[in-house]
Order: C-alpha cells, then structure tokens, then sequence
C-alpha cells in the first residue's frame, strides 16, 4: 500500500504551522500512522519545536529549500521513512518560498514514485497580506510568481486571516484566487479553522477535470442541452469569460510513470527528450540503451537534457514525468518508439 502525501504550501506566516498542528492533533484520535516532513530554510528549527508532543514523528529538513538545493536530502529522508516506518500519510509542510511545481519534482523521484501518491496540495494564503505580494510594484517578480504558484497549483486553498481584512477586501482576493485557480475549492479560516476530514478527503483537480470530461462525453451535447444544466467547468469558464469551445484550464501539476520493458535506442531516446512538449515541466528516471552494459541517469528541464551513467543497479527501469494537462498516451506512444 502506498503512502498518502500532503503537501502544506503558502507564504511565509501565513498559518501553515498552525493548520498542520490541529491537523495532526485530528489525526491522533484516528488509526493510522502519520509522519511529519517540516523544511526549513535556516539552519535552526523554529516552527519544528510546536510539533512534538503529537505522538508523531517529525523529521526536520533544515538550512535549504526541499524543491532545490536539499532535493537529495529529501530523497533520503523519504526512503528511510517508508522502509522503516510504512506510514498511511506523510504531512509535509514546505517553506514560505518554495514553488509546488519544484516541491512535486522533488517527490517524485523514480525510486519513490511507486511508493507515495500525493493525495493533494493545500495552499494557506493569508488575506491580510496576499494583495501585496501579488503586486508586481510591491514584490519581486520571483516572489510574485512563487505566491502566484502557491495558488494556481493548489487542490484546496485556506484563505486564512480573514478577520484582519475588512469584508470588500476579503471579497476582492478571493475573486483573485478564483482567478488564478477557479478550480480549487476556497475555505474561509481564522487562524486555520476548518472540517479537517474535508482536507483529507482533497481531491487532485486534474482528477476532477478529467471526470468532468468523461461525464460530458458520456452525456453528449443534445443530453446535455436538454437537461439544461451546466457543467462545473462551462460555469468556470462563462465566469472568466472564455467560450465553451476554448481548452480548458487545468492549474493542475499531473505525474504519471512508465516502466521500460526493453532497451531502448539512445538517439532516439535523447531526441524523444528534446522533443517532449512544453508543458511537460520535468522528466527524469532510469533506462537501458541497447548495446550498452551500465544504466543511464536521466533528467530533462526547462529545455535541457542530461544523461549521465549511472553505476548502481538496484534503481528500477522507469521514467516520471510531471507537468500539466500530460497527453500521456501520446508521451508513451512516443517514448516506446525508441524501442525500434
């Protein structure tokens, strides 16, 4: 069985801590074993230290951020913690700058992927705050987009604080939410005060968008007009102003892996690299090149590919990709053309 990941995302003092603490305090009355990731990006742990006590252990990720420079670390931690411990939910509560896309590439690391299945990100945005760091003229650009992320990719939001906003303030970022991410539903909190089994219960939205999908094909149009109901993404779209004829949104990070059954041919395997479309963001695994004895590393990002021999055996052959609205059938379709 594999573990439950949540992942706890959201500017720097915007509640995390305190959600993840009467999470953990809901999950003590439940069976199941639970395992805390907390990243800090000094080297002292301060929010750590409100943590025990739980009756859970905590495993602390200090001085670097999960989603670049302590990946490894990460990795590491992980693999300890499902051998030694087999947990049913890993809680993980990055830092206030870290980018979900970045922190989802460091899960999935082929030797893991198999193991973990990231139940959901739940972003906290603190209202008092948010309107500013998503200004341009009062934020960096990097910080902007990094707040911006922590929104466009959550399964779930907590628009924290809201009794230090007036009510037409509050209004006004909530709609920016439901901009940015008109798909994830929104919680209204003060100081993280929520139905926490709703939380547990988050569903991925590019589960919920492909559901979507299949339920209007399986209605079909003339069904659809005769009931005379919209869908929930036909409501999104008429409420951003997009015809039903544009693509939909997906604001969703998806991953899915692939298991090579043979070698493959190495040109073709690096040209398949170089060709994957832009919206896959990341791809990296384990593969064979016929004619040659040692496994190769691979890893494709932001338009760049690196292969490199890799000496240990014991990775499987696989390969994860991450990005949004995947095609997966043709990535696969693609990918087993290198077999040839």
């Amino acid at each position: 069985m594999s573990a439950g990941v949540y992942i706890l995302t959201g500017y720097l003092g915007s509640g995390k801590t305190t959600l993840l603490q009467k999470l953990l305090a809901y999950l003590r009355k439940q069976d199941g074993q639970v395992v805390v990731l907390m990243n800090e990006m000094g080297e002292e742990d301060i929010d750590g230290e409100q943590l025990q006590g739980y009756g859970f252990p905590v495993k602390k990720l200090l001085d670097g951020c999960i989603c670049c420079s302590i990946q490894g670390e990460l990795t590491e931690g992980l693999q300890e913690i499902l051998s030694t411990i087999n947990p049913d939910h890993i809680l993980i509560e990055t830092t206030g700058v870290a980018d979900p896309v970045d922190v989802v590439d460091a899960l999935t690391h082929p030797e893991l992927y198999d193991r973990m299945e990231l139940k959901g990100i739940v972003s906290v945005v603190d209202a008092s705050r948010f309107r500013d760091l998503n200004s341009r003229f009062q934020s960096k650009s990097s910080l902007v987009k990094t707040v911006r992320n922590q929104v466009k990719y959550a399964d779930l939001l907590l628009l924290n604080k809201s009794d230090l906003v007036a009510p037409d303030a509050l209004e006004k970022v909530k709609a920016k939410l439901v901009e940015l991410n008109p798909y994830a539903p929104i919680h209204v909190t003060i100081q993280g005060d929520m139905d926490l089994d709703q939380l547990l219960q988050v569903k991925r939205i590019a589960e919920k968008v492909a559901s979507e999908r299949a339920d209007d094909r399986t209605r079909g149009p003339f069904v659809q007009k005769s009931i005379g109901k919209m869908s929930a993404i036909e409501k999104v779209k008429q409420s951003l102003g997009l015809s039903a004829s544009e693509p939909s949104l997906y604001n969703s990070i998806e991953t899915f892996s692939y298991h090579f059954t043979y070698p493959v041919d190495p040109e073709k395997f690096e040209d398949f690299l170089w060709d994957l479309p832009k919206n896959v963001y990341r791809a990296k695994g384990y593969v064979l090149f016929k004619g040659r004895a040692e496994l190769i590393s691979f890893q494709h990002t932001d338009n760049q590919v690196h292969l490199f021999p890799f000496e240990n055996f014991g990775p499987k052959m696989v390969a994860v990709f991450i990005g949004e609205g995947l095609d997966k059938e043709k990535i696969i379709r693609d990918l087993e053309a290198c077999y040839e």
